[in-house]
């Protein structure tokens, strides 16, 4: 039977956040994914929620608010469900230029309302073949129900999983701290059921430190961390991706990607505050600045990252060699 979405209760308190913003981006999400898994059964296509409430309800991520809908099919679907998304009025995102990550979502909003949609056809950290992991997870689905219509979500434990890569993704921000201690405890209990699981999905690098401090499983083969996630796990800041790019491309093509860097496009400065598109070179002038004073006041913390990022890639290498 489906689990159906229900306010929170009072032993689990909201964050202190405005309640009525907290609500309204709430109620936006949950009718989100209704419509999206309309949406996919019209072109009959295959969605699975991942993350947000979908991953509250069967029990794989703390309670508290999102922000945003998040959702994985695969990626010969991605075009039709843009355009069905697009005929009710959503837009994608302008993408933010940067040649450091190969792409994996695209998020698309909507003026007329409080959240986005990001549609993945890969998640960063199962690093086996796309396909392969969506039908793996697909195979194991499970439905909830969310605005009044049953949808598709991952198992209980495959959203653990979920959970845990994306808060190790992002290690300064706090309020995710709570989701890998969360999923660490819920892990404990089957480290070898875990452990498998991983394993097929091809998250056994990025999650080998974990699975390393548990006895049950740290005598196996743990690998190392692709260097994509070694990557988005240490650099916390677009400066530290741009001044890494331009330090390991050739010499030929470090001028064109200097004069990216220090002379953004139109697109990828509107990536944070999309009515950059319309206005002037002049009236972007000022957040190009702010821009740019940003990266040489974190200078010292970019060269840091950049210099962790190469000491954990000559680790990784030198202990495949």
């Amino acid at each position: 039977m489906a689990r159906r979405l229900m306010p929170a209760a009072a032993k689990h308190p909201v964050p202190a956040t405005p309640p009525g913003e907290v609500f309204r981006i709430d109620e936006s999400i949950v009718l989100s994914a209704a419509m999206v898994s309309h949406l996919a059964a019209e072109s009959n296509i295959r969605v699975l929620l991942i993350k947000g409430p979908a991953a509250t309800l069967v029990g794989a991520r703390p309670v508290r608010p999102s922000l945003d809908l998040d959702i994985l099919l695969q990626r010969s679907d991605l075009k039709v469900l843009l355009q069905a998304l697009e005929q009710r009025g959503w837009e994608t995102r302008i993408p933010e230029v940067s040649e450091a990550f190969p792409d994996h979502s695209t998020t698309l909003i909507n003026p007329g309302w409080p959240s986005d949609i990001d549609v993945h056809w890969r998640f960063p950290g199962f690093y086996e073949d796309e396909s392969v992991v969506f039908e793996h997870l697909w195979s194991a689905k499970q439905s909830v129900e969310l605005g009044g219509r049953p949808v598709w979500t991952l198992s209980r434990n495959d959203a653990l999983l979920v959970t845990l890569l994306h808060a190790l993704r992002s290690p300064a921000k706090g309020v995710l701290h709570d989701d890998v201690s969360f999923c660490l405890r819920e892990i404990k209990q089957s480290p070898q059921l875990h452990y498998d699981r991983a394993l097929e999905l091809g998250a056994i690098g990025p999650l080998g430190s974990l699975f390393a401090t548990l006895p049950e499983t740290q005598s196996f083969d743990l690998g190392e961390p692709p260097f994509d996630w070694v990557l988005r796990t240490t650099a916390q800041r677009s400066a530290t991706l741009r001044l890494f790019h331009l330090l390991e491309i050739p010499w030929s093509q470090k001028p064109a990607a200097l004069w990216q860097a220090l002379v953004p496009s139109r697109d990828s400065i509107s990536w944070h505050d999309l009515e950059l598109r319309n206005v002037s070179q002049w009236q972007q002038a000022p957040f190009r600045l702010r821009r740019l004073w940003r990266s040489v006041t974190e200078g010292v913390q970019t060269l840091r990252e950049v210099r962790e990022i190469r000491a954990r890639i000559r680790k990784s290498t030198d202990t495949s060699a």
